[in-house]
């Protein structure tokens, strides 16, 4: 069994092969190397008054301590220890950046260690592109007072004033006597630094110096190479699916046959002589198998007997049913109605008005992997291994689900699958801890692909009423926007209450969650408007496949997806090209708020169509001929200060129904740019992402059970699927372009937001036939094209 002062050996040494810090050598090299188990051992930098007192072996570090951050070690390099999780983006990478730019040292001479909740601050984790636009500042800030510590002591040491000091590539020397130098290293390498931080939050945490102007930043805004990319790339990541521990049994979930039904009993005597077995677990309707291999706890869910009892009410309708019951259910809660003019006065002395109804159908994660997770309950602790992108939240939540003090738990953040949203690796997580808990052994657990499928946290469908009106000059004068969500019980991030194995052992919490709908997000000078959202339920909010949670940039896809395919429906009606259609509504107001948002706006979308060679005309294309159809079409957002406009060209096959996304343009301004290279990949996986989401990606169910369960029921984008080019412009939409200190916004989920309406867009240019209904299989698209022939 594992102590619990340490992560396993040879987790370690592979976290360290992938660091290359070694928390033993630096605890070894600065006399705080601790091997009492009652003071529970060491981690990374905390050792006395880095970390928080508490009884148990895994109290908070304090954020409010230089050490808790930075370690400067003997051989002048750095490591930082930062309290996010990288989701495959490079975050960790545009950290050390930062990080190194504050302190002045090499990028080569840092490393960067984050995620696991015993060593490192908490700050949240991943999620709501913040890493960057939030939880960069503070890294700054107390790198930057790292380099005002240090300037101190060489100070001191030389006997000359700070400023007669200069330091570059953690090598300080008197400006005068260059010769006289001193490394950060030599200063306080192996040792701590023993300074105080102030801040009422780790997001306000700060020193006494300033972070440095934008134009004296050095690794800012250059590509250094991903450290992250190697070894998974050979093949010598150690993934979270990967942990291996001593006395490790495997198990596996068998989860009700149907939503909502109820154990009646479980004849264990149907797997107790298989090879193997080491016990079933049951609480409520939660069924697991324990066994010493994971291909006998495979076996064993499969051929374990279960009585079950399908519910008297039909849990949910069937998918083709859904938007017809979404639009008729009395709403749980609404927004609105936000009211702004004379909507109902610009409808009555309207030229033109034009209604629609836009229907964005369940999705879930998709994962390549299923969700997994491995804990171990040795000496009275627990310790989880975990790929989840919110380990900080994992940790409390389990604490809290186990009723278990909070510095008796911690949480390893490993690279894995599972990300963008809230996942099931949030259920593995308390899944494995609890089975661990239960009979005193490390678990590790892992889902099947019908299960991930199934049962992972979906975004909520949507069904939108449009309706618009122009004038005789064919400007939108009046809109309303009315848009529904079946997102009741929406479930958060590893709270103790709705995750889904305490929703099976009945637990849960007194009222459901709201859940939310939202309206667009867009910057266009409309002069009357009625914007309005209602958030509905199915019949059954626990204990089902289809419970809502977030989904990369939640409900942005949605609500974009109708609204700008509505935009482009009345740029047509008006007769006008989309890209001046909505250029023309962009520029009728000077109003601005403090991050530039509408300069910015009409900067990406003359960007997007500038890049694309955009040939100003109205849609769909004239007189289409042939089998295969092109079009083009673009849309635009905003998520918080982050503004994109996307264009896709399509050929479209109207024989076959096949969509083929052959071209895509962003561009894309999120503000101050860290890492260009690892922002246009991030850009087009985001995209590539929404892709998916527009061309194949649905939850299918019957009255009872989700019917996807692999990847040809659940289809996801396949290779063939890959657009030919994709061109990223990174825009700097600052009205002052001299202005160097626009800050960094948040990248990492704008990019999905417009793809799906631009691709519904360039269908209708293509073909002259609107699709209102997401995703654009082969099958719908023929049959659409088969209507509008008839």
């Amino acid at each position: 069994m594992t102590t619990f002062t340490n992560v396993p050996k040879h987790v370690e040494d592979l976290l360290e092969a992938q660091t290359g810090v070694s928390r033993r050598a630096f605890l070894k090299g600065s006399g705080l190397l601790v091997v009492s188990l009652g003071a529970g051992g060491l981690a990374g930098p905390f050792a006395a008054g880095a970390r928080a007192q508490g009884a148990g072996p895994y109290p908070d570090p304090d954020f409010r301590q230089l050490d808790s951050w930075i370690v400067v070690h003997d051989d002048n390099t750095a490591a930082f220890y930062v309290g996010k999780t990288d989701c495959g983006q490079g975050t960790g990478t545009a950290f050390r950046q930062m990080m190194a730019d504050e302190l002045d040292i090499a990028f080569d001479r840092t490393r960067c260690i984050m995620g696991s909740t015993d060593n490192t601050v908490d700050q949240g984790g991943s999620g709501g592109s913040d890493a960057i636009q939030v939880d960069g500042w503070p890294m700054r800030r107390v790198a930057a007072e790292a380099r005002r510590v240090l300037l101190e002591m060489a100070a001191a040491r030389f006997g000359v004033p700070v400023d007669r000091l200069d330091v570059r590539d953690a090598v300080i020397s008197v400006k005068s006597e260059p010769a006289r130098r001193v490394t950060y290293g030599e200063l306080i390498g192996g040792k701590r630094f023993n300074v105080a931080l102030t801040g009422n939050n780790v997001d306000a945490t700060t020193g006494v110096a300033k972070v440095k102007p934008v134009g004296e930043l050095r690794n800012v805004g250059q590509s250094p190479q991903r450290y992250d990319i190697p070894a998974k790339v050979d093949g010598s990541l150690e993934w979270a699916v990967d942990v291996k521990l001593p006395g490790m049994v495997h198990a596996r979930n068998v989860k009700p046959p149907a939503a909502g039904a109820r154990l009646v009993a479980v004849d264990e005597s149907s797997v107790r002589s298989l090879p193997g077995f080491v016990r079933v677990v049951t609480k409520g309707n939660y069924v697991a198998v324990i066994c010493e291999r994971e291909e006998q706890a495979i076996a064993a869910a499969k051929q374990l007997k279960a009585t079950w009892q399908k519910p008297a009410q039909l849990p949910f309708p069937t998918s083709d049913d859904l938007f017809t019951y979404m639009r008729s259910a009395t709403p749980t809660s609404k927004q609105g109605p936000s009211v702004k003019g004379t909507p109902d006065a610009a409808f009555a002395s309207a030229a033109k008005i034009v209604e629609a109804q836009y229907d964005m159908p369940f999705q879930g994660h998709t994962a390549f992997a299923p969700a997994h997770a491995t804990a171990d309950p040795s000496n009275g602790q627990m310790t989880v291994y975990s790929n989840d992108m919110k380990s900080y939240g994992m940790r409390n939540g389990i604490a809290q689900f186990l009723d278990m003090p909070r510095d008796r738990v911690r949480v390893v953040w490993m690279e894995g699958p599972q990300g963008f949203g809230r996942t099931a690796a949030d259920d593995a997580g308390f899944e494995a801890a609890y089975l661990a808990k239960e009979i005193g052994r490390p678990v590790r657990v892992q889902w099947m692909r019908h299960e991930e499928t199934g049962w992972d946290t979906k975004g909520p469908a949507f069904a939108f009423t449009m309706r618009g009106a122009l004038d005789a000059a064919g400007n939108l004068a009046a809109l309303d926007y009315d848009g529904r969500a079946a997102d009741y019980c929406h479930v958060g991030y590893n709270e103790a209450d709705t995750v889904l194995v305490a929703q099976l052992m009945g637990r849960r919490r007194a009222t459901p969650a709201a859940g939310s709908a939202g309206t667009p997000s867009e910057m266009y000078e409309i002069p009357n408007r009625r914007m309005a959202s209602q958030v509905v339920a199915l019949p059954l909010v626990w204990e089902t496949p289809l419970r809502t949670g977030n989904l990369r940039d939640p409900n942005g896809p949605q609500i974009t997806f109708a609204s700008e395919s509505f935009i482009d429906e009345l740029a047509a009606a008006a007769h006008a090209d989309p890209v001046e259609f909505r250029l023309r509504m962009l520029t009728a107001s000077a109003a601005d708020d403090s991050g530039f948002r509408r300069a910015r706006s009409i900067a990406v979308v003359k960007a997007a169509a500038e890049a694309f060679s955009w040939d100003p005309r109205p849609s769909p294309r004239p007189a289409p001929r042939g089998d295969v159809l092109t079009g083009r079409g673009v849309a635009y957002a905003f998520r918080n200060q982050t503004v994109v406009a996307e264009i896709a060209e399509v050929e479209v096959n109207r024989r076959t129904g096949h969509v083929w996304v052959k071209r895509l343009v962003c561009a894309h301004d999120c503000g101050l740019v860290i890492n260009p290279e690892a922002l246009r990949h991030t850009i087009e996986c985001a995209m590539l992402h929404s892709l998916s989401r527009a061309l194949h990606e649905e939850v299918r169910f019957d009255a009872e059970k989700t019917t996807g369960v692999d990847w040809v029921t659940h289809p996801s984008l396949r290779h063939a699927d890959t657009p030919a080019r994709i061109d990223v412009v990174l825009v700097n939409g600052d009205p002052n372009p001299r202005r160097a200190d626009l800050p960094p916004y948040g990248a990492g989920e704008t990019a999905c937001k417009p793809l799906i309406a631009a691709v519904a867009n360039a269908i209708f240019d293509a073909t002259g036939v609107r699709l209102r209904r997401v995703p654009f299989r082969d099958e719908r698209v023929r049959a659409a094209l088969a209507a509008a022939r008839a």
